[in-house]
């Protein structure tokens, strides 16, 4: 291939994030057609777990790639790039992209999650008019779902520019081995999978209080596991550190005696990832996070044949809908998730139709290999693209 393509995006060995794990499988893809594009790693090396303020150390990683992007788009046809939801992201994007307008280069800009609508209508009334002719500067945008096209109504002629990918599977999750599943039977154990970073508007508190109320009111038998590093935004209460977060995730536990039944794992991948989403029954991510698109960990669990029990939030109700796949929820209240799961257990015919339809709305929309096609093929300006 003669076109000469630029990536830029996050490191994702410094934080796994879904914007990191989709440029690493976009290189990826690349490299499974014989083409190695020019890659420029913004770097994560915040000294704060809090997402969403400013740091000094993020200012020097956005420095770097940017000089590093200056370098190498005069050498480039194409320039794209993951576009970030805040102040500081947004300054680094926009050197970037009138860098590569003013040396007339293809820009494409991809929003990896959502939140840049109220990141805009947060800003002065000056610093709207640099973002809008920031973006407009750009051939495309992509956004994640039909549900995410409201993220730039602001930019002139959005509708031109505007496309929809949908999120793809990114990690090497052998998926082969995803089946159908079934209701424990009466003696086994129902078992959830909390599979995100434990931020306070993802819900995981609404889900540990659920499960609480399952053991201790509906006398349901059940293991949860939580997987992820505990963290929080700049939206979230600021007067209750990480430390405390974690303390108080624990006593909570402790002080209902459920020890043996809800179970923290840290970050979990590789094989023990998967083992957790096969046997999991249902996975529960009760999510009002600001920057939500499409989450990864959705798609991995109907991947698995698992259903979901979620929010009416961002993208997911295109990944999850409503009584086909799993159970949508207006919040993240605890006694919506009890009555999602009471409901879910039901029947058994019904829970095995779900997770059927879980594995096929997951082949027929979020495949690694659906992913790649349409978005490489944008990149490259062409349907020829075959892996």
């Amino acid at each position: 291939m003669k076109l000469k393509i630029l990536l830029i995006g996050y490191y994702p060995q410094t934080r796994a994030t879904g914007a990191a794990l989709g440029l690493q499988s976009l290189i990826e893809g690349f490299k499974s057609i014989s083409y190695q594009p020019e890659i420029v790693y913004i770097y994560d090396s915040r000294e704060s777990e809090v997402f969403g303020i400013f740091s000094w150390v993020r200012t020097k990683d956005s420095l770097k790639a940017i000089l590093q992007a200056w370098k190498k788009i005069p050498y480039q046809n194409v320039v794209y790039m993951t576009i970030a939801s805040s102040k500081l992201g947004f300054i680094r994007d926009m050197m970037v992209v009138w860098f590569a307008w003013l040396f007339k280069k293809r820009i494409i800009l991809h929003l990896k999650g959502g939140g840049y609508k109220e990141f805009y209508l947060n800003q002065s009334s000056l610093f709207q008019k640099l973002i809008c002719n920031t973006l407009a500067k750009s051939d495309h945008i992509i956004v994640l779902g039909e549900l995410l096209r409201d993220q730039f109504y602001f930019v002139p002629d959005i509708d031109k520019k505007l496309k929809v990918i949908p999120n793809g599977l990114t990690t090497n999750l052998n998926t082969k081995l995803a089946q159908i599943k079934s209701l424990p039977s009466t003696n086994q154990n129902l078992r959830l999978l909390y599979l995100s970073n434990l931020i306070p508007s993802k819900g995981y508190l609404a889900l540990l209080d659920a499960c609480i109320k399952l053991i201790q009111d509906y006398d349901v038998k059940l293991i949860c596991d939580f997987c992820g590093e505990f963290n929080k935004t700049a939206v979230d209460d600021q007067s209750l550190d990480i430390k405390t977060q974690r303390e108080e995730f624990f006593e909570k536990i402790k002080k209902a005696g459920l020890e043996n039944s809800i179970v923290y794992h840290g970050t979990v991948s590789g094989e023990k990832k998967e083992k957790m989403l096969r046997e999991a029954h249902f996975f529960i991510l009760p999510t009002l996070y600001p920057w939500e698109g499409q989450p990864l960990s959705i798609i991995e669990a109907l991947a698995f044949g698992t259903p979901v029990i979620s929010t009416y939030h961002r993208g997911i109700p295109e990944q999850v809908k409503d009584g086909y796949n799993g159970y949508l929820i207006k919040n993240n209240d605890p006694q919506a998730i009890v009555n999602a799961i009471l409901k879910g257990i039901k029947s058994s015919d019904d829970y095995q139709k779900l997770s059927e339809n879980a594995i096929q709305h997951f082949q027929e929309n979020f495949t690694r290999e659906v992913h790649l096609k349409r978005l490489m093929s944008l990149i490259c300006d062409t349907d020829n693209i075959k892996f």
